[in-house]
């Protein structure tokens, strides 16, 4: 159960208070306060009563109005029992308005500001026309020192707590702000820069679109022409359709938060789909392709998102491998997890870009054969593997290959 700022300082107070005002107890009686012993003896049961109804039963704007109540009560009998204006209720008077109104909603304020003022107004409006219901006073000078010193001492202390926790939460609020702010502002700027890049990346497929057919219409081509042309056409349409989708999973991701639905699945099957899209491209580009996923190895994970990071994946890797070069995907159990590699014999990850590689700090590359890719999957893979409680890395060298590596709790 989360305990809210108020409730910790009612909670801190109410513990505070409860052996202090048993120790109260003790010294009114040792000064002969018979009366403001007794008074001091119901508060400490009342204020025990209030700090479990909070704490244990989560009633903690029941247990602020009844405490409100209960020491205005308590303080004006006090007032009566321990020597009126010429004691030390006063003070009490005053730090409990203070405090109650900082562990108290809004809407009460005034109430308790009312309430509170009326209280004591009454009471020395009373006892200056009738000094005599002050009913018990100081037998001598030094118990009036030392009840006004031990309640002043009480009342300091208490004011020094509950400003610190209120210092203490509003420094950690402020921080977070400011922290919350700077990592918008980074956001904001990649974002900015992505939708640029994406603009511009998108312009080449849609500008081929449009000067094939204007071709088309204008010129007559012979059968090799066309073909040649029909498939630099596919090649754009599919970087198109591959950025696009990458960047609509981003944007769903961003502003849906995309669910995790965890659930028992088998691996290879999971990703047999997916593979089978693939191999035709290995045909196309004479790749040499090794696929090892064990038939039984059964993983908890969000059927979505994994097939979303294997394509990002063996894309990459066939983007970037040259033709005759070699990819292997392949999976291992090891202790409690899944581990699902992409292996690849291609130009490899500079070490420049090895430290961005995650990140929203993307740039236009180009595969072997002009493929265009931004970066913004290996990002949306990052997110989708940390939801589902995974992890994802790498280990490339430049000009010799790169193998990407995820991890996933298995369902056994």
């Amino acid at each position: 159960m989360s305990i809210t700022l108020e409730g910790r300082i009612f909670h801190t107070i109410s513990v505070i208070a409860i052996p202090t005002v048993c120790i109260q107890v003790i010294f009114n009686l040792f000064i002969h306060l018979y009366q403001a012993a007794v008074v001091a003896a119901a508060v400490a049961v009342i204020q025990l009563f209030l700090y479990y109804l909070s704490r244990f039963k989560n009633k903690l704007n029941l247990a602020i109005i009844l405490s409100a109540i209960e020491i205005n009560i308590s303080n004006s009998f006090a007032y009566i029992y321990n020597s009126g204006i010429e004691g030390s209720i006063l003070l009490l008077f005053a730090v409990s308005l203070f405090l109650t109104i900082l562990i108290s909603a809004r809407r009460q304020w005034l109430f308790l500001f009312i309430f509170n003022a009326a209280t004591v107004l009454s009471l020395l409006y009373v006892e200056f026309i009738r000094p005599g219901m002050v009913l018990q006073h100081y037998s001598n000078r030094q118990e009036m020192f030392i009840d006004i010193g031990v309640t002043y001492f009480i009342v300091i202390c208490l004011l020094y707590i509950c400003t610190t926790l209120v210092r203490k939460s509003y420094d950690r609020q402020k921080n977070e702000a400011i922290e919350k702010a700077h990592k918008l502002e980074l956001i904001n700027i990649e974002k900015d820069k992505l939708f640029s890049l994406i603009s511009h990346d998108l312009t080449t497929p849609l500008a081929s679109v449009k000067q094939y057919m204007q071709l088309l219409t204008a010129v007559e081509l012979d059968i090799q022409d066309r073909s040649a042309m029909e498939q630099k056409l596919i090649s754009s349409v599919d970087d198109a359709q591959y950025l696009l989708n990458n960047l609509l999973l981003w944007a769903r991701n961003q502003l849906q938060n995309n669910e995790v639905q965890l659930e028992q699945l088998n691996f290879k099957d999971t990703l047999n789909h997916t593979l089978q899209m693939f191999l035709q491209m290995a045909k196309n580009k004479n790749i040499r392709v090794l696929v090892n996923l064990p038939d039984h190895l059964m993983v908890m994970g969000d059927k979505l998102m994994i097939q979303s990071v294997a394509r990002n994946l063996l894309n990459n890797a066939f983007k970037f491998t040259p033709a005759n070069g070699d990819i292997e995907v392949k999976a291992r159990q090891d202790g409690n997890r899944c581990v699902f590699s992409v292996k690849d014999s291609g130009v490899g990850i500079s070490e420049e870009k090895q430290r961005q590689i995650f990140t929203l700090r993307i740039a236009s590359s180009y595969g072997t054969e002009n493929e265009k890719g931004t970066g913004l999957g290996l990002s949306l893979c990052k997110d989708f593997i940390e939801k589902q409680g995974g992890k994802i890395w790498f280990e490339s060298v430049p000009k010799v290959g790169t193998t990407f590596y995820i991890a996933l709790r298995t369902a056994n």
